[in-house]
């Protein structure tokens, strides 16, 4: 039950204090090398200016040795300028810190080349803070500058900022993000960088749908730098579908989309 007593604040001006920074993409990439890892390769040289960052999710996370063919497409996508950044299930905490920090070693000795760690299943309510610190602390005193992104799915309490470079504050169908709105009781994301929030959009049935979440994205009142929209679904009903085990079927038009918006062009027709 609510406390009657709690102050609830008042929504804040949709006008963030920090000047954006451009779009980006974060790919959920838990797929094969090929084809998949090779067609961003190539998309990453046929689109210089966008910022993509490849989420590394080897037998989900938890591997024992490397994968050969996966390590040479890591090492031809990082050529191509780009970022890399491990998968590591928290459980919303529930998964011991030693798995946690073992599971990130195992990162840093089999697949050296990752800038950085994608801490899924973040708890958002900050029961968990604790935890998550440990975890980022760990990170941090290796010494290699990592970024940390957390993954709580939906807008956490503003501590997890201390804790992640970038957070995951929607994960859902592209119906549900059209709705999206920190401005409700999230008003300190617009104190930070737009880099601070990433969203995973899946559902999102054509070209369309995909440029009209990429847009809202981009509005003042999301202030949300890095995106990924899919058409590929997932239903929460029933558990059943995998949104990430493949590039869209519009991951060209997706690239080319990001590229117009960050220069304020017009959208490419779909």
């Amino acid at each position: 039950m609510n406390n009657p007593a709690e102050i609830v604040p008042a929504a804040k001006e949709e006008t963030p204090s920090v000047t954006p920074t451009p779009m980006q993409v974060l790919v959920p990439a838990y797929f094969n090398p090929a084809p998949g890892w090779d067609v961003m390769t190539s998309s990453a040289k046929a689109h210089p200016d966008v910022k993509i960052t490849a989420i590394l999710n080897p037998q989900n996370g938890k591997f024992t040795n490397v994968n050969v063919a996966l390590t040479n497409a890591i090492a031809s996508f990082k050529l191509a300028g780009r970022n890399v950044v491990g998968y590591v299930s928290t459980n919303y905490a529930k998964r011991s810190l030693a798995e946690v920090k073992a599971n990130i070693d195992n990162y840093l000795l089999h697949y050296p080349e990752v800038s950085g760690f994608f801490l899924d299943e973040m708890e958002a309510k900050g029961k968990q803070l604790d935890f998550y610190s440990d975890v980022a602390n760990y990170i941090r005193d290796k010494g290699l500058n990592l970024q940390i992104i957390g993954n709580p799915g939906t807008l956490p309490v503003e501590a997890y900022t201390s804790v992640s470079d970038t957070l995951v504050t929607f994960e859902g169908k592209e119906v549900d993000y059209r709705s999206f709105n920190p401005a409700t009781l999230h008003n300190w994301v617009y104190d930070k960088p737009n880099t601070i929030q990433a969203a995973l959009v899946h559902n999102a049935d054509n070209c369309k749908l995909m440029q009209q979440a990429l847009t809202m994205a981009a509005l003042p009142r999301t202030h949300t730098s890095l995106i990924y929209v899919t058409e590929l679904e997932f239903d929460y009903s029933t558990g059943i579908g995998n949104p990430w085990k493949s590039l869209p079927k519009y991951w060209t038009q997706l690239l080319d989309s990001v590229d117009a918006i960050n220069k304020q062009q017009p959208l490419p027709a779909c």
